[in-house]
């Protein structure tokens, strides 16, 4: 009785504190962190980065130019009410043609140069600037105004040279006007079907132009940008002095939401999307200053998260994001890494058995929500020559001698291949562990890929098998002969025959696959590899939560059953 009292005692007390905890807040990581803050996102940059890039207002009117400061506040130098269409271009000579700038000329392109004539004079607004510059336009001068190391000016032109520039000096008979180009940072916003001159932008490695598009008659303006619409505004770097980065600046919220539709598809049921949704929050969260040495936060791509825009959204993918306003995954008081893939193929997988580095709400999972065969590509298979292992290793710059021989060395306890091992004619073994036994041998080139890590191999594509593995005993042998191995049934004893394609075993942990693959050396040199699932198998399936929220489950039911001790907070 004193025992089971002290049990009872604990349990009330735990309650006691944990209800304390919650009624108190979340720690100090938690505390500080705002609800929808404003991320950077890099759209293009490094080698994608471009010489000229377009906008078009979608909703709302005109646009504010200027730079953004230290603290995120956009500071406002100027604004263009026209026109709808404008490019901010590089300063370097550039050539136009069916609207498209470029670093070549064409047949038919037009020369949009990066030397001017400056008047020489500063003025002291932006208004003043553009009616100084209106004036000159009167006389038929290509005049405008330009912001360049804080001082406000007035240049002319869009000259191929300086010596064609200077050539027009006396003709305007303004004295102090020279010829000149801006600096490696400089940037010009021009009339995108004609390349005239609208206003330039010179901040040095300071400041950079910044975008804001509406000139406030909108509460949400929208913005087309490589056929893409965007919310929020844009910044341009000339990082390296030459071609433009581009990066969206843009709201925590609106940013999931030109996630959301590119992840999921926008029909699928709520609670599906809200824990998409969470996972993108939190992952974006989490992973703030991928890209700090580039200038922006995160990109829009998959090494980040694919985000296009508001393009794909509609009503139903809005709400999941907008119901999940200021919540996130939180793990230890902190927010959770929370990586997701397409599907896992029938269990997850821990992010030790995948990148190496075990993290405690990472950890594999069977999941028995999702049905492969009901999924696109949730069942595959790809035939393998060793002509086409050694092809694909020589691609990837891989050194090894000719392979004879490919099987799965090890499994981890979920039935994900842990450890692939290929061998040469000479008996040398190249092993690829985790991630890389999903990777090595994907070629998009000879359309060949493991989808996941949860897949096995049948030597000789199909025709029998040297060994037999039990996937969730972590690759341990149980038979090496398929002659001579028997099962029972309701119909008696019966000798297994064929291949070991689809068999499984149960045991007290769950039902696993049977693999065929240790040590098989003969055959003709082909392998079928079948497997399920699509993706790094880590974290949320989104096929599995589609499933979950299809079946009633929450979304936070969800983000619980694919993080290990995890809270959703907010």
């Amino acid at each position: 009785m004193k025992k089971g009292w002290k049990r009872v005692c604990s349990c009330v007390l735990l309650c006691v504190l944990c209800a304390g905890l919650l009624m108190a807040g979340p720690g100090p990581a938690r505390a500080l962190l705002e609800a929808n803050p404003t991320l950077r996102i890099g759209l293009f940059y490094d080698s994608t980065a471009l010489p000229a890039a377009n906008l078009e207002n979608y909703a709302g009117a005109g646009y504010r130019l200027g730079f953004l400061q230290e603290d995120k506040q956009f500071a406002e130098v100027g604004r263009l009410s026209s026109p709808a269409q404008i490019t901010v271009i590089k300063n370097r000579t550039l050539y136009l043609k069916d609207r498209v700038y470029s670093d070549t000329p064409s047949t038919g392109s037009v020369t949009v140069g990066c030397y001017h004539i400056d008047t020489g004079r500063t003025y002291a607004s932006f208004a003043e600037a553009q009616n100084g510059a209106t004036a000159l336009r009167g006389q038929d001068w290509q005049a405008f105004p330009v912001y360049s190391y804080g001082a406000y000016r007035v240049r002319i032109g869009a000259y191929a040279t300086s010596a064609a520039a200077a050539e027009d000096i006396p003709r305007l008979g303004i004295d102090g006007a020279i010829a000149l180009s801006g600096s490696a940072y400089c940037v010009s916003v021009v009339r995108t079907e004609s390349g005239d001159m609208l206003f330039q932008f010179d901040g040095g490695t300071e400041r950079s132009l910044s975008i804001w598009p509406s000139l406030g008659e909108v509460s949400d303006p929208i913005t087309w940008f490589k056929g893409y619409k965007y919310r929020g505004g844009f910044e341009y770097r000339r990082v390296t002095g030459n071609n433009i980065t581009v990066i969206n600046w843009v709201t925590l919220q609106d940013y999931v939401k030109g996630i959301l539709p590119y992840e999921m598809s926008a029909s699928w049921s709520l609670e599906a999307l809200k824990a998409q949704a969470l996972c993108a929050k939190s992952f974006a969260v989490s992973s703030l200053g991928k890209h700090r040495s580039a200038g922006f936060d995160l990109c829009n791509t998959v090494h980040c998260q694919v985000y296009q825009g508001t393009n794909a959204a509609n009503a139903n993918s809005d709400k999941a994001v907008d119901e999940t306003y200021g919540r996130f995954v939180y793990y230890n008081g902190k927010v959770a890494e929370t990586v997701y893939h397409s599907h896992d193929g029938g269990a997850t997988e821990s992010a030790a058995n995948v990148w190496g580095s075990e993290i405690a709400y990472l950890q594999a999972v069977i999941d028995t929500f999702e049905e492969p065969a009901k999924i696109p590509n949730g069942l595959w298979q790809y035939t393998y020559t060793n002509s086409d292992i050694n092809a694909i290793l020589k691609d990837k710059g891989i050194s090894a001698g000719s392979i004879v021989s490919a099987y799965i060395d090890q499994f981890t306890p979920a039935g994900n291949v842990y450890r692939l091992t290929l061998v040469d004619s000479s008996g040398k073994k190249y092993n690829f562990v985790g991630e890389k036994a999903r990777t090595t041998l994907n070629s998009t080139a000879r359309g060949l890929q493991t989808r996941s890590q949860r897949y096995n191999i049948i030597p000789g594509g199909g025709g029998g098998a040297a060994s037999l593995t039990i996937a969730g005993g972590v690759g341990t042998a149980v038979k090496t002969n398929v002659i001579g191995l028997y099962a029972v049934g309701g119909d008696g004893v019966q000798a297994l025959t064929g291949t070991l394609s689809g068999l499984q075993v149960q045991s007290k942990d769950g039902i696993f696959p049977l693999s065929a693959a240790t040590g098989f050396t003969g055959g003709n040199g082909t392998y079928l590899f079948t497997g399920s699932g699509h993706g790094h198998n880590v974290g949320l399936s989104q096929y599995g939560a589609k499933a979950m929220s299809d079946q009633g489950y929450s979304a936070e039911d969800i983000i619980h059953f694919y993080y290990a001790s995890v809270d959703v907070l907010g």
